[in-house]
């Protein structure tokens, strides 16, 4: 469903900012309503735009250079957002040294996600080993999300890494045993052993590892702090560090770590939030309006931000 657009003039935050000075440029939010888990796109409006970030709490937004001139971003809300106006504050410079500051508001929408309450056997439940190995893993993951390619990789609409359809929704609350567990971050899709899974888009692997819980696992870098993840694999297709193209086989789809059969879980990671990777299948083309750059086919200098030299992607 086609979002529509709020184009908003703010006033600059400080009072020092002299409007003469400051270049002329708006702010249009798509959709202005978002629910818990999904996407908004940012759009600063205006020509000779130099540089633009936004931040968000401690959350730092990338912008990318857009094709009529002015800058884009992705906006992720965590499936846990609190509902409410989220303020997010940019500031720009324009080619001939402008400064320009502004705030914006998204509202954040309140989404019920279903629960479901099964209970298993204590043999099911990790030991202490298992669980030492849990939390190192989860700090791996961790890591990853605070490290952000500042250029963007992607390019054109995401595709389903797999045909089938989701079997278990995002953002499911599980109750074990009575106790309440972290909600179903991704979407369990349909795929029997062996099924080819493709990379939803352009970008570099920067996880190929087993793991206790999702099995043979798969993150692709897609630049701009988006990832997106892969679990649950029977063989991995491509290696780590290598860029791949959208619709690559990047690995099989199998049932490695904690579950009962055959199936592709697909996640997404946007600035650190957990979003709902079906959003990436909505995103049309008007919201990706810059080409990515070219990229370097050579393992990223990780150093809290990937750098990326221009050359062909294989």
């Amino acid at each position: 469903m086609k979002a529509a657009w709020s184009v908003t003039l703010l006033l600059a935050l400080p009072a020092s900012f002299s409007f003469a000075a400051e270049p002329d440029w708006t702010i249009a939010i798509a959709p202005a309503e978002v629910p818990q888990g999904g996407i908004a796109q940012l759009r600063v409006l205006g020509s000779d735009i130099a540089a633009m970030k936004g931040v968000h709490g401690k959350t730092e937004i990338t912008f990318f250079p857009a094709a009529d001139g002015g800058a884009l971003a992705l906006l992720g809300l965590d499936l846990e957002q609190r509902p409410g106006p989220l303020e997010i504050r940019l500031q720009g410079r324009s080619a001939r040294g402008e400064s320009w500051k502004r705030a914006a508001t998204v509202d954040v929408k309140a989404q019920e996600f279903p629960t479901e309450t099964i209970s298993v056997s204590a043999a099911f439940e990790p030991d202490r080993a298992a669980l030492k190995r849990i939390e190192k893993e989860k700090a791996e993951f961790t890591r990853l999300w605070n490290i952000q390619t500042s250029r963007r990789l992607w390019e054109g609409r995401f595709v389903a890494p797999v045909p089938g359809a989701s079997s278990a929704t995002f953002g499911l609350r599980r109750v074990i045993n009575g106790l309440a567990r972290a909600p179903h971050d991704g979407v369990d899709m349909k795929a029997s052993l062996g099924a080819q899974v493709v990379a939803a888009n352009n970008g570099r692997v920067v996880l190929r590892d087993n793991f206790f819980f999702s099995g043979n696992s798969l993150v692709l870098d897609h630049g701009g702090g988006l990832y997106t993840l892969y679990f649950h694999l029977s063989e991995f297709r491509v290696e780590k560090n290598s860029l791949v193209r959208k619709g690559d086989a990047i690995g099989l789809a199998g049932m490695t770590g904690r579950v009962t059969g055959p199936h592709l879980h697909w996640a997404a990671r946007l600035n650190g939030a957990r979003i709902d990777p079906m959003e990436l299948l909505a995103i049309g083309e008007e919201r990706q309006q810059a080409p990515p750059p070219r990229l370097a086919d050579q393992p990223p200098a990780e150093t809290g931000e990937r750098q990326e030299k221009e050359s062909k992607m294989h």
